[in-house]
């Protein structure tokens, strides 16, 4: 059982190889039609049903094409008026950043309109996956005194405990940075229940390094079916795209409201957040 889970992990996370092959079966039913058109003519249907049905269970354990996550989708063009909204007394405004946002001018993003109060960076995904400008980008919100954080992006696929010990070999947190932070979007193949497993292991490890709770990031829909009730305790940042009314009924610590946010000093757009609190517990969340 363990090599058949094997084989179709590997299937989802190469599906090029899986295109290619049923393109491959499609050329070989039309090259050779006269042989099983009479006998066999349910072959073309089973072969789309087969595509099919991949496409299904990719898309349900993995959550990769965008169109089909209305939760986490953003129809809004954002402006500066949600970011307004920051006052500094109810909550905080800051953004999120990887290395698709590219090489970023620190400088420059000091001059945004935006009353920009904390930045969180991707450091590392996987077992063994580092962000290529994590580094740079750490460095620079150190220097130009932006609050920062740095956060794991997880793949429940791999395993909880390498994970864990790749954030910790590549992340130093100093006095006022933000507690480490995990990313959880994608569901487990082998279910609810191993999901939920490997994230609290992955958080016990961690928090046992860093002596501080983590905190967990996750899409509302996510968070309401496959992990509320099992992190209780851990701060939780979560993302929802549009009316803000959709989070209000959630503890939320930091609330993702938008990925289209363009702020002055990068190219790329970005992820918009609020920090639940007034400036100075914003400050006190710290390290």
């Amino acid at each position: 059982m363990l090599f058949v889970r094997s084989i179709v992990l590997w299937l989802l996370n190469h599906p090029q190889y899986v295109l290619g092959l049923f393109i491959v079966f499609a050329l070989a039913l039309l090259w050779s039609k006269k042989k099983w058109r009479r006998k066999k003519p349910f072959l073309p249907w089973l072969l789309a049903l087969g595509f099919v049905g991949y496409i299904f269970v990719f898309i349900r354990f993995y959550d990769r094409i965008e169109l089909l996550r209305p939760v986490l989708r953003n129809n809004t063009l954002e402006s500066l008026s949600e970011t307004a909204l920051a006052d500094d007394q109810t909550f905080c405004f800051g953004i999120d950043v990887s290395q698709y946002q590219g090489l970023i001018n620190w400088d420059e993003v000091l001059l945004t309109k935006h009353p920009l109060r904390f930045v969180i960076a991707r450091a590392t995904m996987g077992r063994n996956g580092q962000d290529l400008q994590f580094v740079q980008n750490w460095q620079n919100l150190k220097r130009v005194g932006l609050q920062r954080g740095a956060y794991h992006y997880y793949r429940p696929f791999e395993n909880s405990t390498e994970q864990a010990a790749n954030f910790i070999a590549h992340v130093s947190l100093t006095k006022g940075d933000f507690p480490p932070v995990l990313d959880i979007e994608r569901m487990s193949p082998f279910g609810p229940a191993n999901l939920r497993k490997g994230v609290l292991n992955w958080l016990h490890l961690v928090e046992k390094h860093f002596r501080c709770k983590p905190i967990v990031y996750t899409g509302r829909y996510f968070y309401e079916r496959y992990l509320k009730g099992s992190i209780d305790g851990y701060p939780i940042w979560i993302a929802s795209y549009g009316p803000h009314q959709k989070v209000a009924h959630l503890p939320w610590t930091f609330y993702q409201f938008s990925e289209k946010l363009v702020v002055h000093g990068i190219d790329a757009s970005v992820d918009g957040n609020f920090f639940q609190g007034s400036l100075t517990k914003l400050r006190n969340f710290g390290l």
